[in-house]
């Protein structure tokens, strides 16, 4: 059982530290957000184009995209949905129409 335990403790741990590492390489790329949202179509790929040109012409703010995606990315289904209407919402509280 303790070593179930420290192992399921270990696993966690690498975990974490690999979120971390992903963390520090900086701003998201389109592809990197493409794969892990798991889009399928011209339309998600498009959204997530003009994403990053708002955040490219300091329209959106980075960080908004970037907290947005960390969530989205954590649901087990439906993880592009999650990002957009997400991110939607949050743009429209900050007066920014997406």
């Amino acid at each position: 059982m303790v070593r179930l335990q420290l192992s399921l403790m270990l696993v966690f741990m690498l975990f974490a530290g690999s979120e971390m590492r992903g963390a520090e390489k900086g701003p998201l790329d389109a592809n990197t957000i493409k794969v892990a949202l798991h889009t399928n179509t011209a339309e998600e790929n498009g959204f997530i184009d003009r994403v990053l040109a708002l955040v490219d012409r300091h329209v959106l703010p980075l960080d908004m995209v970037e907290s947005t995606f960390l969530w989205a990315r954590k649901k087990p289904h439906n993880k592009f949905q999650y990002f957009k209407r997400g991110l939607i919402l949050r743009a429209q509280q900050q007066g920014i129409g997406l």
